[in-house]
């Protein structure tokens, strides 16, 4: 086995793949780098500069407990200190949640589609260079592992000694893999120093972890490319022949299987058009203010909390809120549901896998939006409650809570420092690797069923 694995390894060394696979590796990872800390650094400042205009505009607010709560604010998700290892697909997905302490809570997004959760997009970074180029890769170093060897007539030469034929495929895996590896650990050291040479970017005890898990799932994520690319080797009898059907593997799992689920799940589970979902809110809208006769329910007093119309309003405009608050959740609940399943049908490609692994492991992208918005609705309620015991202590108040005017709730100011403030949950590596075991798993039962079958079909390979 070790004389296979060397064997292996020299004809990589000798041949001219493995200088101009090196190059493109360490160029790739060294531009990932680099963009990452000037979008990061970027990135940082505006949202600091978001921060601090959203704690002004709240003090001034702060003078009126009624306006804290009724008026939009907005959460938005900081950047990740982890981002330059993989950007999960946040780039076109919502990361601003508007809400206010009553019924509705918003997802921002500036894409115009049904479900902007399952839009395709990626920045140049650690993962991006796995999945675009490693997978490549993989199957580059592979495809010609036994039809190459068959058309220089070395299989046969190597078969004629008592060797397994078991033992000749994995040797081959071994080294391929091996070689991917020591290209993965080579690039990722020097994105590393040319990132710790930032002083924006922040290295942690906890972003050590994160990669050296993420250089875990790069092992069995190249173990099942380079499993596709023996397979097909094994099985046609060309390396030209078995290039094209590699080729034709990694472009499916790439490119046809993402787009093919989406378009699937589009269709099998569709989100309402938006229009049509305005139009039944208005509608439903125009019902519940038909159903309330009271004749002067729109007058308004400003100067007498107590006037009765502010109280038939105040249960109009709740109802209101809540028949848009009801719309929207149940728009972002099909949208969560099209997105789980179009995800779940993609789990036959390894390179979706990995991205869904990422997720979990980095704790971003469509895992960290969804984990978000469920927080921000208990948030919500403690968020009511605050409020509601404020206007409580206020005599002065009838207790009419209206989200679209304070003419009949306390109108006392609060403390900038008592307001509740949503903040996002950290999750510990522990919880993350849990989360990430399920994908490892997945990637390492997919890269034993390739290996098997290429065994299977090796045993029975005609070498002449």
């Amino acid at each position: 086995m070790k004389n296979i694995i060397l064997h292996e390894l020299q004809q990589f060394i000798y041949g001219l793949r493995l200088p101009i696979a090196l190059a493109i590796v360490l160029l790739m990872f060294a531009a990932s780098a680099i963009t990452y800390i000037s979008e990061y650094k970027e990135n940082v400042k505006a949202y600091r500069e978001l921060t601090d205009n959203q704690e002004k505009e709240l003090r001034k607010r702060a003078d009126n407990a009624t306006q804290v709560a009724i008026k939009n604010r907005e959460y938005q998700l900081p950047p990740r200190n982890n981002g330059f290892i993989s950007d999960c697909g946040e780039l076109n997905m919502p990361n601003t949640f508007v809400y206010t302490a009553f019924n509705r809570l918003l997802l921002w997004s500036n894409i115009s589609k049904d479900n902007p959760l399952i839009m395709p997009s990626s920045r140049i970074s650690w993962g991006f260079v796995l999945v675009a180029l490693f997978s490549f890769l993989a199957i580059i170093f592979s495809f010609d592992a036994v039809s190459g060897e068959k058309e220089s007539r070395t299989l046969a030469l190597c078969l004629s000694h008592p060797v397994k034929r078991s033992h000749i495929l994995l040797g081959k895996f071994v080294a391929i893999n091996l070689l991917l590896a020591v290209f993965a650990v080579v690039g990722v050291l020097v994105a590393l120093a040319i990132l710790m040479l930032s002083p924006s970017v922040s290295i942690t005890g906890e972003t050590f972890s994160e990669i050296g898990l993420f250089l875990l799932f790069v092992v069995f994520f190249m173990g099942s490319m380079s499993a596709v690319g023996l397979f097909a080797s094994v099985m046609c009898s060309s390396s030209s022949i078995s290039l094209l059907t590699s080729v034709s593997l990694w472009l499916v799992f790439l490119i046809a299987v993402p787009n093919f689920a989406g378009t699937v799940g589009m269709a099998a589970l569709p989100v309402e058009k938006i229009n049509v979902m305005q139009a039944k809110m208005e509608a439903k809208r125009v019902e519940i203010e038909n159903s309330i006769t009271y004749p002067s329910k729109w007058s308004s007093n400003g100067s007498d909390p107590f006037y009765p119309p502010h109280e038939i309003r105040a249960t109009m405009q709740m109802a209101f809120d809540k028949n848009e608050g009801d719309f929207w959740g149940e728009r972002y609940a099909a949208q969560f549901r099209q997105t789980e399943t179009m995800r779940r049908w993609t789990w036959i490609s390894p390179l979706a896998v990995f991205e869904y692994g990422m997720e979990a492991l980095l704790d971003g992208g469509y895992a960290r939006l969804r984990r978000n918005y469920g927080d921000l609705q208990s948030f919500k309620i403690q968020y009511l409650q605050w409020f509601k015991d404020i206007d409580m202590k206020d005599d002065k108040s009838p207790h009419w809570y209206n989200p679209k005017e304070d003419y009949s709730m306390t109108r006392k100011p609060v403390a900038y420092e008592d307001i509740p403030q949503f903040v996002e949950s950290p999750t510990s590596i522990a919880e993350r690797l849990a989360e990430t075991l399920k994908y490892l798993m997945v990637m390492l039962a997919y890269m034993g069923v390739m290996f098997t079958l290429a065994i299977g079909r090796f045993n029975r390979y005609d070498v002449r």
